[in-house]
């Protein structure tokens, strides 16, 4: 009797708003499963995305089944194991050579008999849709840089405003960034002095961390509290106001 593992899937990148949740894909799946007699062995819940290979989960599963610990797959689409060639070539191998012999999907099972094009398509479509997807995103955010709204995080001393997607000035911090600046500028205070100084005053940096020496040297450098930034190596005027 062949035995299934159940995969199921979900990143928090934007390929997968409009997937249903790990919960909804477990709850679809195991009614399959029962309704179709399907043995499942083992779930695999990921939390990760596909675009790249590498995820541990999926590599975990498919090792074992090219090992016979089960020779089937209950998932909810092929998109689900699989939106980049190295991954999606495994799958489509596995399938060709009957290591793999039934991957049960709620729409559409696939049998080692198919016909190899119509999988490949499908597998060429998720690839394609993440390629079309990773480009409209990095269009999208040089024509916001252009614009002049930098297009990240906002370095300390500012604070990104989530009501309208902008950079504002954080009215504590700047003022201690700028005297940073004016205490280095006086040539007689080391990146340590500026360490001590931000420890001080209780200003950390992302995850509530000292600010270090080598982040000390980054702000010193950064263009962005003189009204400029940096962005896919180029320098562009910012509509955020300068601290310096």
């Amino acid at each position: 009797m062949t035995r299934y593992f159940l995969y199921a899937r979900k990143s928090t990148d934007v390929e997968d708003k409009q997937v249903l949740s790990i919960e909804a894909q477990l709850a679809e799946l195991r009614v399959l499963a029962k309704r179709e007699g399907l043995e499942i062995i083992e779930e695999f819940v990921e939390k990760k995305s596909a675009k790249q290979p590498g995820r541990p989960l999926f590599n975990d599963m498919m090792l074992r089944i090219q090992k016979g610990e089960a020779q089937g797959v209950v998932c909810w689409k092929l998109d689900r194991l699989a939106r980049n060639p190295v991954d999606d070539g495994l799958v489509s191998w596995l399938l060709q050579q009957a290591t793999l012999k039934h991957i049960a999907t709620p729409e559409k099972s696939y049998y080692p008999a198919d016909n190899v094009l119509l999988m490949s398509v499908e597998f060429g479509m998720a690839n394609q849709f993440i390629r079309d997807l990773s480009q409209n995103t990095s269009r999208g955010l040089r024509q916001k840089a252009r614009r002049g709204e930098y297009p990240g995080l906002a370095p300390i001393g500012y604070r990104n405003d989530p009501r309208d997607k902008s950079i504002a000035v954080d009215k504590k911090k700047a003022v201690l960034v700028r005297q940073a600046f004016e205490m280095y500028a006086m040539g007689d205070k080391r990146l340590e002095d500026i360490v001590q100084f931000f420890a001080k005053h209780g200003v950390m940096s992302k995850g509530n961390k000292l600010v270090h020496a080598s982040r000390v040297s980054f702000i010193f450098s950064n263009p962005f509290y003189c009204g400029l930034f940096r962005y896919a190596g180029e320098l562009y005027n910012g509509t955020h106001a300068p601290i310096i």
